[in-house]
């Protein structure tokens, strides 16, 4: 027997498409800085973003387990420096959230 799945408006299918990982808005907003670079240091993401050292970190980490954000840590003498940069899956994941989002505000207008 084989079940049919009715068919989803924009706005329904829209709203599947949604990426609960982004959809933070922590995380959204790192993904969206880091967008328009090819990476950023820990210092720049949280000074522009007003984001604790232990924020960032909870929430680079999360994006990083799925595969969305590369960190790679190395030192300057003895300082650590930590830099993070979208990975493509996490670029194409943002561009779909994007594109989700822009249906969603158009809204019922057609």
């Amino acid at each position: 027997m084989t079940s049919r799945t009715p068919d989803l408006s924009p706005l329904a299918s829209a709203r599947h498409r949604l990426d609960e990982v982004i959809h933070s808005p922590v995380r959204f907003a790192v993904m969206c800085a880091l967008n328009s670079v090819d990476a950023a240091d820990n210092a720049t993401l949280r000074e522009q973003l007003d984001l604790s050292y232990s924020l960032l970190g909870k929430h680079a980490a999360i994006l990083h387990e799925v595969g969305y954000l590369r960190i790679d840590k190395s030192f300057l003498g003895t300082t650590a420096c930590t830099s993070y940069r979208l990975t493509r899956l996490g670029r194409r994941a943002l561009h779909d959230h994007l594109e989700a989002l822009d249906v969603l505000v158009r809204g019922l207008a057609r």
